[in-house]
């Protein structure tokens, strides 16, 4: 049987991406507001992001039977059983959906697995 755990790492793509939107949308605030309300949309924006750092991220899936997973957070440590409803491959990154929204959609950036993994990952993508 193929070898279908996955662990995944930090993503530094995503970061990137990440900061180049918040870039883009600074410096149209930049644009548009005055600089004491555009100096609040920093520090909030700021803000926004510092507390989504602390969302525990799911860093270990592993397939058990059919569409059955079992997925596990390395902060929390507790391995929870979800099952897939589908999963879309974006190039960059691949978005895995939960039935019955038992967790939040999972987003798997390319540089978070090794290459043969991220193969892997990509033609199961193509079967699911």
């Amino acid at each position: 049987m193929v070898n279908r755990s996955f662990q995944l790492k930090r993503s530094r793509l995503a970061f990137v991406f990440q900061l180049i939107i918040f870039i883009l949308v600074i410096a149209l605030l930049q644009q548009l507001l005055s600089p004491w309300l555009w100096l609040f949309c920093v520090l909030l924006g700021v803000m926004a992001y510092a507390y989504g750092l602390k969302a525990p991220q799911p860093m270990y899936f592993e397939h058990l039977e059919a569409r059955e997973w079992s997925l596990s957070s390395v902060k929390s440590r507790q391995i929870k059983r979800v099952s897939i409803s589908h999963i879309i491959d974006h190039q960059l990154y691949i978005v895995v959906y939960f039935q019955h929204f038992q967790e939040k959609p999972l987003l798997i950036w390319i540089d978070q697995l090794p290459l043969k993994q991220w193969k892997a990952l990509k033609k199961l993508a193509k079967l699911i």
